[in-house]
């Protein structure tokens, strides 16, 4: 506001004389949130009163009372871009009597121009970087950025970045394989705000497919090896274990092939398996759905069955397996020697038979163990008594 201006206003301006000297040049020009108004001096009177109409009660209500009569530029501000304004200015003589009034209709300036968005695309895992053209209006000073949130279905301010020129932003933490939409408005030193920006749609990049098919061995011993289909776009899968069917799962390897052998110094040992694909953007499948795989290392052979023949001072012992899965049987043999004392000796035997000479006077104890093809040794032995 130029001039000397008196804000209180409550005081009703006087009906008008027709006979006091009125301004004759009465003009607005206008800013996007303000207005100048400019009319030619009439010094021969005390001041000036400036309304300005209201639509909405359809009333003309007073914004200044100036009391320089030289004052000839008044700026009203606190207005609203691209909106009509209309104004009215009389004189008024040594007792507040005002003159004729002369009357002005503009509008303010339209908001700001958009931001044009050059681009939204994902680059990497969760991330979404957005690009857009400088505003070429040099009182713009800084741009925010909105995101839709589909969830309270409204616009969200994200970030707001400054100066002018600095156009790039990257959205972060976001849900793989999710739809976003961006608006960009501009915003000048002084508040005013551009309209939005089009809305531009980009998607983070999708997670691979659910390796569905997950196969673990069981009879393998000291081990268990994992095969399963490849996955399209994967560059990697990621290994998950847990001791129980319902995890919880911890990572456990991260590998480039189909296939994982994993070395388990333990018989019947079980382990419960996830396998994740990523994707060379580094997306994951997702491990809640993955189906859980148990695998199992090879049980120790069961304890064999034992026969025996005995003539003489001949001992025959006749194995057999109960799993099918003896490649050869270790014999221990213990002789009484005396009450406190005996003597061990062993022995393997490559078939299903084993002949020993003994002393019939003598008493003896053999431990038969079966031992398969990979090595393992029957947990308890088939104990074989021989008194005399």
């Amino acid at each position: 506001m130029s001039g000397c201006a008196n804000l209180n206003l409550n005081k009703p301006i006087p009906k008008s004389n027709p006979n006091l000297p009125t301004v004759k040049t009465f003009k607005a020009y206008p800013d996007r949130n303000a207005m100048a108004l400019y009319w030619n001096t009439v010094p021969a009177m005390k001041g000036y009163y400036i309304q300005r109409y209201n639509p909405k009660n359809k009333k003309w209500k007073e914004i200044a009372t100036i009391k320089d009569p030289y004052t000839s530029i008044y700026v009203d501000t606190n207005l609203k871009p691209g909106h009509i304004y209309q104004y009215k200015i009389a004189t008024f003589d040594k007792s507040g009597i005002p003159s004729l009034a002369k009357e002005v209709i503009q509008s303010t300036m339209p908001k700001l121009s958009p931001v044009i968005i050059l681009e939204a695309k994902p680059i990497v895992k969760g991330k979404i970087k957005i690009i857009f053209r400088p505003s070429p209006n040099e009182r713009v000073n800084k741009y925010i950025i909105k995101r839709f949130d589909n969830e309270d279905a409204k616009w969200k301010t994200i970030a707001t970045l400054s100066p002018r020129l600095d156009v790039e932003y990257i959205d972060s933490g976001l849900k793989d394989g999710t739809i976003y939409k961006y608006q960009v408005i501009a915003k000048s030193f002084d508040g005013i705000i551009s309209f939005p920006s089009k809305t531009v749609v980009a998607s983070t990049f999708k997670r691979p497919p659910i390796i569905t098919q997950i196969n673990a061995t069981n009879n393998l011993a000291k081990k268990i090896k994992l095969t399963f289909s490849p996955i399209k776009g994967a560059v990697a899968y990621k290994i998950y274990i847990s001791s129980y069917p319902n995890g919880p799962f911890k990572f456990y390897k991260k590998i480039n092939s189909t296939t994982f052998t994993d070395y388990i110094n333990k018989d019947g040992f079980i382990r419960y398996y996830k396998v994740t694909a990523l994707s060379v953007h580094k997306t994951q499948s997702l491990l809640s759905d993955t189906p859980v795989t148990m695998g199992q290392t090879l049980s120790k052979p069961a304890k064999p069955i034992v026969s025996t023949n005995i003539t003489g001072n001949q001992i025959e012992l006749i194995f057999t397996s109960p799993d099918n899965r003896a490649a050869k049987y270790l014999i221990i043999r213990k002789e009484k020697l005396s009450l406190f004392k005996s003597a061990q000796k062993k022995f393997i035997a490559s078939s299903n038979r084993f002949t020993d000479i003994v002393n019939p006077k003598k008493s003896y104890e053999y431990d038969v163990y079966e031992i398969d093809k990979y090595g393992l040794l029957s947990k308890t032995p088939a104990v074989i008594k021989v008194n005399n």
